[in-house]
């Protein structure tokens, strides 16, 4: 069960006050060899299933972008 899984404890991520715009921080890869995807890195749909699957598509994308020869 979700709710009882060690470290989740059915929960979600939500920001303090003030401070939403630390999403983008999260989102932001490290070089070109780090990515980062959840619902946590989403600026409008966070803790959501859906987020979290937009921000996966986004990190496809940037990874592809990397991998991509110009």
């Amino acid at each position: 069960s979700w709710c009882r899984t060690d470290w989740i404890g059915g929960s979600y991520s939500h920001a303090l006050p003030g401070h939403a715009g630390a999403r983008a921080v999260l989102a932001r890869p490290v070089g070109d060899r780090l990515f980062f995807a959840g619902e946590a890195t989403h600026q409008s749909d966070f803790s959501t299933a859906h987020g979290a699957w937009e921000s996966g598509l986004r990190a496809a994308d940037q990874v592809a972008a990397v991998l991509t020869p110009s």
